[in-house]
């Protein structure tokens, strides 16, 4: 018996080390093809051959780069080379991964403050938990049903943000 969990526990302990070195040798195998199909549209796109993707060839072959070809090209020399192709996409994956942990942020926030678990916070389970969300209860509560629900707030969130931009934009 004592044999048998024994072989029993180091087979699956293998097969446990064995899965977790397949995950990573399948991500990076992952990561390199898509390495090289960013490589492949970068040459493509680069039609004179000078290792930078000028203004026109980003209007020919990506519109939405050359919608904000200023910004990327760090350097203004009039053209995008893969290091600064690898800055902007490093930034944007920043801005994902920020968007993401705000988006689990409010979902927390809501899912600890719904006591009751009926999918939306009362004016009593709010009570002064957070006072922002306090403030603008009545703001928020757009149904005038006592009660903000998740769509509720997620309009509110994208009002103020909407809000925000047109005052930067001044």
């Amino acid at each position: 018996m004592r044999k048998t969990l024994l072989f029993t526990a180091l087979a699956l302990a293998s097969g446990l080390a064995l899965a977790q070195q397949a995950a990573p040798a399948g991500r990076e195998a992952m990561r390199a093809e898509v390495r090289a199909q960013a490589d492949a549209r970068f040459a493509e796109a680069d039609e004179n051959g000078d290792g930078k993707i000028d203004k026109a060839e980003a209007g020919k072959h990506a519109p939405r780069m050359a919608g904000h070809f200023e910004r990327m090209d760090a350097n203004a020399d009039g053209g995008i080379d893969k290091d600064e192709m690898a800055r902007m996409r490093a930034k944007m994956q920043h801005g994902r991964n920020g968007m993401h942990a705000r988006r689990t942020f409010h979902e927390g926030l809501f899912l600890g403050m719904d006591d009751d678990r009926n999918g939306a916070i009362s004016r009593a389970e709010l009570g002064d938990k957070v006072p922002k969300l306090a403030e603008n209860f009545a703001a928020i509560d757009k149904d005038g049903n006592g009660e903000m629900s998740r769509e509720e707030m997620r309009a509110h969130r994208q009002e103020m943000r909407a809000k925000r931009q047109a005052e930067r934009a001044k």
